[in-house]
């Protein structure tokens, strides 16, 4: 029941953040995950959702926050009972742009409260990762995802967007 109120919570946080938006400056991404888990090797897929507001810029380098990050996460294997959600925050950085100012870079890195219903736990999970972002809306990349319940680790290819 304490895992669902703090998934409660974050949900909440997240649509109070949507109304101030024009208030925060921030920007809403978007990502859909697809890859591979271990142990077991085994297919997976994500979806994940969130806030992020820019803190600096300095010689063309950015510095964001991702405020707010829920990410839910299903293996092809045993689909349906081994999925587990996060919400997570961290930061995220970006190179100058280059190729013609449309191109730039990013790693970003997000920790947080993660429940793993396989086990019925609660744990730290984190995702770390690096890519390419185009014209500040659409990205390419790689994830890593980790929790430390059931030591799931995940390799992502990811597509995202930013609103």
């Amino acid at each position: 029941m304490k895992a669902f109120k703090l998934l409660l919570a974050a949900v909440a946080m997240t649509f109070a953040m949507s109304a101030n938006a024009q208030f925060f400056n921030g920007k809403f991404t978007a990502e859909i995950k697809g890859g591979v888990a271990t142990p077991g090797s085994t297919g997976a897929w994500a979806i994940a959702a969130g806030y992020q507001k820019a803190l600096t810029e300095s010689d063309g380098f950015n510095l964001a926050w991702d405020v707010v990050t829920i990410d839910f996460t299903d293996t092809f294997k045993a689909a349906g009972d081994n999925w587990q959600i996060g919400v997570k925050t961290g930061l995220r950085g970006f190179t100058p742009a280059f190729w013609g100012d449309n191109w730039r870079g990013y790693a970003n890195y997000a920790g947080g409260y993660t429940y793993v219903k396989a086990g019925k736990q609660s744990a730290y999970g984190m995702v770390a990762g690096v890519g390419l972002q185009f014209k500040e809306k659409c990205s390419i990349g790689y994830a890593f995802q980790y929790e430390t319940a059931g030591k799931g680790k995940i390799h992502f290819a990811t597509i995202g967007y930013t609103f």
